[in-house]
């Protein structure tokens, strides 16, 4: 048995579920008469709309870009005409403008996309490739990835990192490519190597994942990546926890990966990497995992980004009479909504029906000051005294809630079922307009 490794004693175990759809083939998902493209689908300085009504487009084409450091463009899926461009509200409260695009079915690429060429080695080349194709974390953060590839000069970068712990229950996406696009995922981290001129990657796969470690290990002959199986564990994925049980390098609070030389990415944006880089096809979609007992056939899915989650759930049989939670993402940091009218994104990992059953909401009681929380927080914070400073307004002693990474493990574990980690993120929230007033 392979050594395993983990970030520490915190941490929680939440039931994986992950048996739904682990063994399900990816299936391709088509986009029907209308595609609902968000124009804001990354962290950064928001994108603007660069169509407008009664424009024409082509599959691939650009259709909102931004300005600014850390930003991103966005692509159509289809071919077709801008119909509409309307604000939309989507999970978290977020409002974003989105170009409706009708459909003609006729898939006219921009010329020379999704072409196979001949990528010669030239760093500032691969980076500029990655910001123009749309290339963002596809793990739900959404951070711009050439940003990541473009580190301050002062920092050397030795160790590349892929995320393949997938420690989100239900969700099985990442898994299922890798396990059926194995050579593809790993020639994109020979792309990255290559370009970025880093000398190593470790790719660390929970140990739930044996079929995927045991193949990607078969099948690869690049020997700068190494493989190492994690102990399934949540929040296994979160960056620094990943970064500290694969190497043991302590990322500094408040601080990025290339403190401590080290660049981390998803799964799926790796695969991501390679398509646009060996096909000059960019980001307009990916693999989502559809699950949870209020769907009749949970799958793993191909889509478009701007399908909607009703065509989604039409795809997978249709939504069951006994659902009732709608989660984006996976049950311990995704988002709940209720509109099944919404497109997905490029970060949208999973979509989850799910029943009383699975969810088992109860009501909140009183802090019973058992301690739990702060044992399996990974940042070891207090949550119980960052809640109830929030809820008192003593904003001055919060200053530990911007380390909150938001997984959610404080509210799994507690007792008296308080939503702790809820009331935590709009604390950040309050916290952060306290010191934009100046305290």
């Amino acid at each position: 048995m392979a050594k395993l490794y983990t970030f520490g004693r915190s941490g929680v175990l939440p039931e994986e579920r992950k048996e739904l759809t682990e063994n399900k083939k990816i299936e391709k998902l088509e986009a029907k008469d209308f595609v609902f493209i968000s124009i804001n689908q990354h962290i950064g300085a928001p994108a603007k709309s660069v169509v407008k009504e009664g424009d024409k487009v082509l599959k691939n084409q650009i259709v909102a870009s931004g300005e600014g450091g850390v930003t991103s463009v966005v692509h159509s899926p289809v071919s077709g005409e801008v119909v509409q461009i309307k604000s939309m509200v989507f999970p978290g409260e977020i409002k974003n403008d989105v170009v409706v695009i009708k459909n003609d079915f006729k898939y006219e690429k921009v010329s020379g996309t999704e072409e196979k060429r001949d990528f010669k080695k030239d760093k500032e080349r691969f980076i500029n490739e990655v910001k123009n194709g749309g290339i963002i974390g596809m793990g739900g953060a959404g951070f711009p990835t050439y940003v990541k590839m473009t580190p301050p000069k002062d920092k050397i970068i030795d160790l590349f990192i892929v995320n393949a712990a997938e420690c989100e229950p239900y969700l099985t996406n990442d898994y299922r490519v890798m396990v059926e696009f194995g050579n593809e995922f790993l020639s994109g981290i020979s792309l990255i190597l290559d370009n970025l001129e880093i000398p190593k990657a470790i790719v660390g796969i929970e140990e739930n994942k044996e079929e995927a470690f045991e193949k990607l290990q078969k099948v690869n002959s690049d020997k700068r990546i190494e493989f190492k199986l994690l102990k399934t564990k949540y929040p296994q994925g979160a960056e620094k926890q990943l970064i500290y049980a694969l190497t043991k390098r302590v990322v500094p609070i408040r601080k990025l990966p290339f403190e401590v030389g080290v660049i981390v990415q998803n799964v799926s944006t790796v695969k991501a990497i390679y398509d646009l880089i060996t096909f000059n096809k960019p980001l307009t979609e990916r693999v989502l995992t559809c699950s949870g007992k209020g769907i009749n056939e949970p799958k793993n899915i191909l889509a478009p980004v701007g399908v909607t989650v009703s065509q989604i759930a039409d795809f997978c049989g249709g939504i069951k009479d006994e659902c009732k939670y709608l989660i984006n993402g996976g049950p311990m940091m995704g988002k709940p909504f209720t509109d099944i009218n919404l497109p997905i994104t490029k970060t949208t990992s999973g979509l989850l029906f799910l029943t009383d059953e699975e969810v088992n909401i109860e009501e909140e009681n009183p802090c019973i000051r058992c301690g739990r929380c702060l044992a399996v927080c990974p940042m070891g914070l207090n949550p119980t005294y960052l809640k109830e400073a929030s809820d008192r307004r003593e904003y001055e002693k919060m200053d530990d809630v911007l380390d909150c990474i938001e997984c959610g493990s404080c509210s799994f574990i507690c007792p008296a079922s308080r939503d702790l980690a809820r009331s935590i993120v709009k604390g950040k929230q309050k916290y952060t307009k306290y010191l934009k007033r100046g305290k």
